[in-house]
């Protein structure tokens, strides 16, 4: 939603030849989706005083007949002396009179920040599929005794994301997975998809021209309609987009709608429900999918939920919240925007209604799925049972989460939700592609170790900016080439790739949102074809084509085939088969990152005779070949991909 936990200062902003401790080159090349160092650091050290479950289980989807290893860990300032874990299988709250399996001590580790730690593993007995799996964990300090043996002393809790900081009988201590069959990770819709999103008030009025109003104020309505949407329609299927994320409908007091007032109307200035509908059933029939951003774990102050709480402590939706003191302090989002107070995840009505809102836009209205907003704001019982109603609302809805927080986080996201997106990647796009401060192998290393790191978890939704972070042009300082050769990149690599709206024609802005604020990357999309970059947009028009055109590309396995850190060029194969020679229907890809003409010298079965210039970044490659080798020339800071037929 915003800039989570500001700039991500993390490993990831680390060039090769930088000193450990040496700050990043420029925070615009980051993406707000990684902790910065120092709340990663704290996270890790508050376990000295805490009994954490941070949704540590082996595997992370288990399938019927699967025992399950259920991890947590106990600090040396905790003197936790006995744990056990509690659950349920009948949807029922765990506590300590639920099924136990006792956990046991399997060793002790040291960690620099966090000294000493225990740590802790139970075996759950497999289950049929489908079982929902509830469970707490529960620990006994060795002194003081506990005068009730069978009440622990305290329960595990979560401290992913910012659960850390918080302590009582509101942090989250109910843990929750589904045992499901083997099945496709993703609804097969969106494995081939290509997604645009679409920032409602900035994109088009619903009048014939597009135009949206130039406001001084960039807080100000701006009167972007869904019909608008409906009119870009076939601007929209010419790009060749198959899936349309809408930002959030809601009624709501901002531009942005993060803010919702009611989760069952659209906004009326955005139209109506009836709009809605009209929208989704004309994109369906011209083959696009609705993704809807929905905003879970916070909503408006002035929400009639969040007035009747701080009215009265008897009202049915003052356990919603989280009151420290009431009515005026209370957990907001980051714990630093009080105009959106924090929905508290273990509610069992704030659950009714989310869930209830979310399954109506899609029964009523036909709704494909979601991006869920601050989806590190709930915990794992939670999106359990949301993927458990979504899910019977329809078997191939696809929900995909903006979590926030470290790869090790991400990848606890399978069989929770279906995607994630991958603010690392994005990073290293934009690092790479943006301002060139990671040469190709610092690229190579990433992507190898991170598709390998990523693979156990939930499907990736790639993008290379998005509207809390600055422009990828402006990051580029307005270099097209560099952003055709960041976007190359992404259509090749296997996440479900997005375009954030107006990137196609050139959309950059006029200052760092560190000065301008958010609504830089936020503004008006132009109609105007003189406003265009034709060029651009027929260049993704064509990425498009190329996505549709060589299904290997979402589906298949990469290898490098080429890496030369001194020119600077670099080339990966995409492809279903373990052996060097590329088959019928793979895809080699080629970087020069260098400013000067770089020639690559590949085996001759790595090009065969038979393969197809899919798409260039500027000329078209010369290709030359001898008897055992081929030789194929990019122009400076280019790029080309061949399909071989």
């Amino acid at each position: 939603m915003s800039k989570v936990f500001g700039q991500a200062a993390n490993a990831l902003a680390q060039a090769p030849t930088q000193a450990p401790t040496q700050a990043p080159t420029h925070d615009i090349a980051s993406a707000p989706g990684t902790l910065p160092f120092t709340e990663i650091i704290a996270r890790i050290a508050a376990q000295r005083g805490q009994l954490r479950h941070d949704n540590t289980i082996v595997p992370f989807a288990p399938r019927p007949g699967q025992t399950v290893e259920v991890w947590a860990t106990s600090g040396e300032d905790l003197p936790v002396d006995r744990a056990m874990l509690f659950y349920t299988i009948d949807g029922s709250q765990p506590d300590s009179a639920a099924q136990a399996v006792a956990m046991e001590r399997v060793r002790i580790d040291w960690d620099a920040h966090a000294g000493y730690l225990k740590r802790w593993r139970a075996l759950l007995p497999a289950q049929s599929a489908q079982t929902v799996v509830r469970y707490r964990i529960g620990g006994w300090l060795a002194y003081p005794a506990s005068v009730d043996k069978r009440e622990p002393d305290m329960w595990a809790q979560d401290g992913q994301g910012i659960g850390f900081h918080f302590a009582g009988e509101r942090t989250i201590t109910t843990f929750a997975f589904t045992v499901e069959d083997a099945a496709p990770l993703l609804p097969a819709w969106i494995e081939h998809a290509v997604i645009y999103q679409i920032f409602l008030d900035r994109f088009h009025s619903g009048e014939a021209d597009g135009t949206l109003a130039e406001q001084p104020d960039p807080q100000a309505f701006h009167g972007g309609t869904l019909h608008g949407v409906i009119c870009a329609l076939p601007y929209l299927a010419e790009l060749g987009v198959t899936c349309l994320w809408l930002s959030p409908i809601h009624a709501a007091e901002s531009y942005h709608r993060y803010d919702a007032t009611d989760y069952y109307i659209v906004d009326p200035r955005l139209g109506t429900n009836e709009d809605l509908k009209a929208l989704i059933d004309q994109a369906h029939a011209q083959d696009m999918r609705i993704i809807l951003d929905f905003v879970p774990c916070h909503v408006s102050w002035h929400h009639p939920a969040f007035v009747a709480a701080q009215r009265d402590q008897q009202a049915p939706a003052f356990d919603w919240f989280t009151f420290e003191r009431w009515p005026d302090r209370y957990r907001c989002f980051l714990e630093t925007v009080p105009s959106l107070p924090s929905l508290w995840t273990e509610s069992t009505g704030v659950r009714q209604h989310i869930i209830d809102s979310a399954t109506h836009w899609m029964t009523a209205y036909g709704v494909d799925g979601f991006r869920l907003d601050h989806a590190i704001g709930h915990g794992m019982d939670f999106w359990t049972a949301f993927r458990q109603a979504t899910r019977a609302a329809s078997p191939d809805v696809f929900c995909v989460g903006e979590v926030t927080d470290t790869p090790d986080a991400l990848v606890r996201y399978r069989g929770k939700l279906d995607g994630v997106l991958d603010f690392p990647l994005a990073a290293a796009l934009r690092y790479t592609f943006g301002i060139g401060k990671w040469n190709v192998q610092r690229l190579d290393a990433f992507l190898t170790t991170h598709e390998q790191y990523m693979a156990p978890g939930p499907g990736r939704v790639s993008f290379l900016d998005n509207h809390d972070m600055n422009r990828f042009l402006f990051i580029a300082d307005d270099h097209v080439e560099r952003l055709k050769l960041a976007v190359l990149c992404q259509f090749t690599l296997d996440a479900i790739p997005t375009i954030y709206y107006g990137s196609e024609v050139g959309m950059s802005q006029r200052l760092d949102t560190a000065q301008g604020g958010d609504a830089e990357a936020r503004r008006p999309m132009p109609w105007q074809h003189d406003a265009w970059d034709i060029a651009l947009l027929s260049f993704y028009q064509a990425l498009t084509h190329m996505r549709r055109a060589a299904p290997i590309l979402a589906s298949g396995r990469r290898r490098t085939v080429h890496l030369d850190g001194e020119q600077q060029t670099y080339a990966y194969l995409r492809t279903h088969t373990e052996g060097a020679a590329p088959g019928v229907g793979d895809v080699l890809v080629l970087f020069n990152l260098s400013e000067t003409v770089q020639t690559f010298v590949l085996p001759t079965a790595m090009l065969p005779v038979t393969a197809h210039c899919l798409l260039a970044t500027a000329h078209e490659p010369a290709v030359s070949r001898t008897s055992h080798t081929v030789e194929i020339t990019l122009s400076p800071l280019s790029g080309a991909s061949f399909l071989m037929q």
